[in-house]
């Protein structure tokens, strides 16, 4: 951070953002320098950044930056065969993407499928606005290579879901409703611990 802190002071860059971090991770840094943002992976399934993230940059004034809010395509109900994906793709990597914890969390993809048709958009959109409905200022950046997906994604800020139902969807993958990890233990590490 002081290295990052000289870099503004120089001219060199402007702001500063920290990714994938715990809570006194960001207030450390954030004494060295007023930090702009931090983006974390945050998605119906992947919930870490609500244990201590969000306080903390709410009561810095810091930007939040879900990224992978589609679950890294897997809410997007586009993956049900991990065959299909090369083995270099880093999902062969993750436990909940592997076997009976891919099959269980595949079968919790149902029931957000049937919302989303319910409302006639799609589920990459119905898990977008499930996290910008969880903050007016939250800005998600879901990854993807066709603009066609783009100009889809974009619509979900459009959608007027009940709030019964955004609470619903929420509850589909919280908890230990997700099976498996999102990363190996090792990577977990830098993050707050659930429940602390």
């Amino acid at each position: 951070m002081g290295a990052l802190a000289d870099c503004v002071a120089s001219g060199k860059i402007r702001y500063i953002g920290l990714s994938e971090c715990s809570s006194s991770t960001i207030s450390k840094a954030h004494r060295e320098h007023p930090i702009c943002a931090v983006q974390s992976e945050y998605s119906l399934w992947s919930r870490e950044p609500e244990h201590k993230v969000f306080d903390c940059c709410r009561e810095l004034g810091i930007g939040f930056v879900p990224f992978s809010p589609l679950g890294r395509a897997f809410l997007a109900g586009v993956i049900s065969d991990m065959s299909v994906l090369g083995e270099d793709d880093m999902r062969q990597t993750m436990s909940r993407f592997l076997g009976e914890s891919f099959q269980q969390n595949l079968k919790q993809l149902a029931a957000l499928r049937e919302m989303a048709e319910s409302y006639s958009c799609t589920m990459a959109q119905l898990a977008l606005a499930w996290v910008l409905a969880q903050d007016p200022n939250f800005v998600p950046i879901p990854g993807t290579k066709h603009v066609k997906f783009v100009e889809e994604n974009a619509k979900a800020s459009e959608l007027s879901i009940a709030a019964e139902d955004l609470a619903l969807a929420g509850e589909i993958f919280s908890g230990d409703k997700v099976h498996g990890d999102r990363y190996a233990k090792s990577h977990m590490i830098s993050l707050d611990p659930e429940g602390s």
